[in-house]
């Protein structure tokens, strides 16, 4: 499987939109890694993950073929992870499409609500919208979902996803703190150990115990917890996402090292892995 981030900040981006703080400052002058957009990610040019506004920028800058994908999962509803007015671009006339076939977009109560209401409103027939059931695998296309519960702002319908295909195995783990108690047996019960974890990393250098978003101290935690869980081992490979203008040593060239050291990859908009 090839994961690539096509997103990794929090809602603000870095720069952070109305932001003039050093750290946004920063990332206007240098460019590069240090700019991040709103979160979103795609697996092998197939199976997107969250709609959020920033997605058609991400289809001009990373190319990825965004007509032809036809699966997408929505983490939670929140505006940086979900703009389902973007939607009615789907429909003919508006998009001229050699494959009619419907998209699917599969969500939680909350997203899925907000998106029923755009495809009513507009009479989006492209649009085949799922209810997710936690906790129990399913197809979607060739790939083999599991969601489970995040930590985060109940009212937003928060999940993560254990993503499969052919023997390999992806988590994709931001908007979330320590994971609830229901998500912790689920990962107890894998068969085995993931491949490819992605954390939140919010809060970066931060030393907040808030529920919803992670420091780079508690993913070290949480980290040595999934590899005592069994839902890990040394040939995992653990990357940080979904990051704040707010977090303390957030900018790219100040964090990477500082994460290396605990043994973490960083995410920046475009990297692209391969499990």
């Amino acid at each position: 499987m090839k994961l690539q981030y096509l997103g990794t900040a929090a809602a603000e981006g870095i720069p952070g939109i109305f932001c003039e703080c050093e750290t946004c400052k920063k990332a206007l002058a240098l460019g590069g890694r240090h700019i991040r957009t709103r979160s979103q990610a795609v697996i092998d040019d197939a199976l997107l993950i969250d709609l959020p506004a920033d997605t058609y920028l991400h289809y001009l800058q990373h190319r990825f073929p965004l007509y032809a994908i036809k699966q997408c999962l929505i983490t939670h509803s929140h505006a940086d992870h979900l703009y389902p007015l973007e939607l009615e671009m789907i429909k003919r006339g508006y998009a001229h499409l050699a494959d009619h076939s419907p998209l699917h977009i599969y969500a939680d109560v909350d997203g899925y609500n907000q998106i029923r209401a755009v495809v009513k409103a507009f009479d989006i027939s492209e649009i085949k919208l799922h209810m997710l059931r936690l906790n129990t695998p399913f197809a979607v296309g060739d790939y083999t979902v599991t969601a489970l519960r995040a930590a985060h702002d109940r009212s937003s319908s928060p999940v993560v996803y254990i993503i499969e295909k052919d023997g390999k195995s992806l988590f994709y783990s931001n908007d979330t703190s320590e994971y609830p108690a229901e998500s912790q047996a689920y990962l107890r019960t894998l068969q085995k150990p993931l491949d490819l974890i992605s954390l939140d990393c919010t809060e970066a250098c931060n030393t907040h115990t808030y529920e919803g978003h992670l420091t780079l101290s508690r993913c070290v935690t949480l980290r040595d917890e999934l590899l005592r869980m069994g839902a890990a081992d040394a040939h995992t490979k653990f990357i940080l996402n979904h990051f704040s203008h707010n977090g303390k040593n957030v900018s790219y060239d100040e964090f990477a090292p500082l994460a290396a050291a605990e043994g973490f990859d960083i995410s920046y908009d475009g990297m692209t892995v391969e499990i």
